[in-house]
């Protein structure tokens, strides 16, 4: 029964309130019952109609006073004490919810919409043998009511998971998915009920569960639709649309849905459209957004928020402060490091600051988890390299990582899930991702073995991980969006390491190595005492080019030689776009009469974004004709064919760039690269090295605006690697694929020879 529905004894002057909350405009309702309630404060009617839309609305304070005085005023009507039983579960009171049930069942025992209520109390309390006897009951009241149906089988089912509780499987409740027979009669239910929003809620949530995202999101906005203004039904609707991959989608589902709403905006939903704005590029609108829920409620989640959108705005030192007020006012919560540090990535430039910011994040983490490494040898005693004679065991290495799609990662990822000597290891991809493209499913075809562990809670990844006999376990994502620490931190795996997808330390205490090479991890380090440098005689680095449609074009004669000045550009995201980036590549500018820089990022779209880059410019010079910025491109052949405009690629500093980096290398284009003295702002001599152009490395900024002014005034030599580029390439150390899988399978047997003969085993 919903707000709209009739109330006995309806006085006529509410009327127009009642047809409102029955047309979905319970706000609307809501405020004519206030004003007839001012007329006639002491008006049943009114506080019933009134606590019922505000249980509706999810207002439960509200919600609980309009109850309490219905029942005070007319104490033997059982619909007002079933409201008030609503009222009081809303704010997660159960035993007065429950109390208030059960005395609305006296006064009427055949209400069968309050013994399906008690059942949904007594099933959050706990006692679910119970909640199966009122869904029954309310059944043999109601045969057709569709609540009790869903909740008869929502109880079911929760007692098929304490069943598998009780027989020591915990960690399989994450990963098994309800029964098809409770998911077809919550269907069939629901089916019955097109109107009731909460109904179809706990239907998407079941869904969920069971991993059918496409069904999940058609039950949340069928449940929107039944109750347009409550706030959790739009969260699950947005995040689950995000979560499959349609983020576009989620923001305009927040952006209709705050249009819609009462001021002022629920600061939960601000900050949801605010985290979808960043990722799609305008971290301008997304700045004040999180500032805006910020005002109203300022709580770690909010602080945080901010933290990620000033990040994609550029303003680096804001975005520490704010993630560092996030990770204070938490109490040191690990779920709060993680941006902060991406951050640091961006903006440090001294190694021992970045890496005691990772130790502390990884301390966060220690007191959070307790550690439970897994023995050596997990799969029995031959597990030690070389330990007897004959052949051995295949070294089973488990790959986590939210990467393997069109993403960068999945490319540099590729030689060595295709190449990898099966006889000799078994690769086993652990992919936290509710979704996947074409490149997934190559990758899925190289792989020994895939999981897809979204759905798994960490305990019951760690516990996945153990029984497929996991002996090196190897971190894809870091502190990146996806990432899976906790399950390292528990020590899931005899030998943990990290490697591509996170550009230094994770700080993880549990986290042995660190896949690296020597122009990265040069000695020069500090010891965090994790994360030790597993460096790799070669470049850490093995590129692919695209080799599915749509594939690089190619390579076209560069801006100059159309007769345009010399054109420099930088095509890394807006993040890496540092105050000391630009102002170095302001004074190469400056050196190089007539030239022009392009810019293309994401950010590039916002409008805030660009007036700061434009401002931070004119203030050294560059003027704003000598400047273009553009955004994403569709696809990426598009994205590689604005290579064709550019004679010079400028790297980003203190964190460098890796695939543009090999993208304007394939695309004929120059880069230069700033050497500096942490993690990220050595990735570009690695990567120039293996390409055979260690001469592009610079080593300061003097060095670095000399080699531009050089290489600008060398048209020949620019043209002459336009012709050479992609033979070079193919020839080089960066797209040797065969030598980085044999490296790469080498270093991991060393490290798990070295781990195995460690006096600690």
């Amino acid at each position: 029964m919903h707000a709209g529905a009739a109330v006995s004894g309806l006085a006529a002057p509410l009327a127009a309130a009642r047809l409102r909350m029955a047309q979905g405009d319970l706000p609307g309702g809501c405020a004519l019952a206030l004003a007839h309630l001012r007329s006639e404060p002491e008006a049943f009617e009114a506080h019933l109609l009134l606590a019922m839309a505000r249980v509706q609305l999810g207002e439960a304070e509200a919600a609980l006073l309009h109850a309490q005085r219905a029942t005070q005023l007319r104490m033997g009507d059982a619909q007002a004490w079933w409201v008030l039983g609503r009222a009081h579960k809303l704010g997660h009171a159960l035993p007065e919810a429950m109390a208030a049930y059960r005395q609305a069942l006296r006064l009427q025992p055949t209400m069968a919409e309050a013994h399906v209520s008690l059942g949904v109390a007594l099933r959050h309390s706990g006692d679910i043998e119970a909640a199966v006897v009122c869904h029954e009951r309310a059944l043999a009241l109601k045969p057709d009511l569709a609540a009790a149906r869903a909740n008869l089988a929502y109880a079911r089912a929760a007692l098929a998971e304490r069943a598998l509780l009780a027989s020591g499987q915990a960690h399989a409740l994450d990963e098994a998915a309800p029964d098809p027979a409770f998911i077809d009669e919550a269907l069939a239910a629901a089916a019955l009920a097109p109107g009731d929003a909460q109904l179809h809620l706990n239907l998407g949530l079941l869904l969920r569960r069971a991993r059918r995202r496409e069904e999940a999101i058609d039950a949340f906005n069928r449940a929107l639709g039944a109750a347009p203004a409550r706030v959790d039904i739009c969260l699950h609707l947005g995040h689950e649309l995000a979560a499959a991959g349609f983020s576009v989608a989620a923001v305009q589902l927040y952006e209709r849905w705050l249009a819609q709403a009462p001021q002022p905006s629920p600061p939960a939903v601000l900050r949801a459209l605010a985290h979808q704005l960043t990722r799609e590029g305008r971290a301008g609108e997304a700045v004040a957004l999180a500032e805006q829920a910020l005002a109203q409620e300022p709580e770690p989640s909010g602080w945080l928020q901010l933290c990620h959108s000033h990040q994609q705005n550029r303003r680096l030192e804001a975005a520490l402060a704010a993630g560092q007020q996030a990770i204070a006012l938490s109490g040191g919560r690990w779920a709060m490091h993680s941006v902060p540090l991406m951050v640091a990535n961006y903006l440090l430039e001294d190694p021992q600051a970045l890496a005691t910011m990772h130790a502390a994040a990884g301390a966060a983490l220690q007191a959070e988890v307790a550690p439970q490494p897994a023995a050596l040898g997990a799969r029995g005693p031959t597990r030690t390299p070389g330990a007897e004679p004959g052949p051995q065991p295949r070294l089973r290495v488990g790959l986590v990582s939210a990467d393997f799609f069109d993403h960068s990662v999945a490319f540099f990822i590729a030689p060595l899930l295709q190449h990898h000597d099966r006889s000799r290891f078994e690769l086993v991809v652990y992919y936290n991702r509710g979704w996947g493209d074409a490149t997934t499913e190559t990758l899925r075809g190289w792989a020994g073995r895939w999981v897809d562990c979204e759905h798994l809670g960490d305990a019951a990844l760690v516990q996945r991980i153990r029984e497929d006999g996991i002996d090196v376990l190897i971190d894809l994502s870091g502190h990146t969006l996806g990432g899976r620490l906790p399950v390292f931190a528990a020590g899931a795996a005899p030998l943990q390491m990290s490697y591509l997808g996170y550009p230094t330390v994770t700080g993880v205490r549990g986290m042995h190595r660190r896949i690296s090479d020597a122009d990265i991890d040069a000695g020069d380090q500090p010891d965090i005492g994790s994360d030790r440098p597993l460096v790799l005689p070669r470049s850490m680095f093995c590129y692919r080019p695209p080799v599915s449609p749509p594939v690089a074009p190619p390579v076209e004669p560069g801006a100059a030689v159309r007769g345009g000045g010399v054109r420099f550009a930088s095509f890394n995201n807006v993040a890496k776009l540092s105050d000391r980036s630009l102002a170095l590549w302001a004074q190469v500018l400056q050196a190089v009469p007539g030239s022009t820089l392009l810019l293309k990022a994401a950010s590039a779209a916002d409008a805030a974004t660009r007036a700061d880059i434009e401002a931070f410019l004119a203030a050294r010079g560059v003027t704003a004709d000598r400047l273009q910025m553009r955004p994403r491109t569709a696809r990426r052949d598009e994205h590689l064919a604005l290579y064709g405009e550019v004679d010079i690629a400028l790297d980003s500093f203190p964190y460098n760039g890796a695939t543009t980096t090999c993208e304007a290398l394939w695309m004929g284009v120059p880069v230069l690269s700033l050497r500096g003295r942490t993690h990220p702002s050595r990735m570009g001599a690695s990567l120039l090295r293996a390409a055979g152009q260690a001469q592009w490395v610079c080593h300061d900024e003097a060095g670095f605006v000399e080699t531009a002014v050089a290489l600008a005034a060398d048209g020949a030599a620019r043209a002459a690697w336009r012709v050479q580029a992609r033979a070079q390439l193919r020839a080089s150390e960066l797209m040797d694929e065969a030598g980085y899988v044999a490296a790469f399978q080498s270093a991991l047997q060393q490290a798990w020879a070295e781990q195995a003969a460690a006096p600690s085993r």
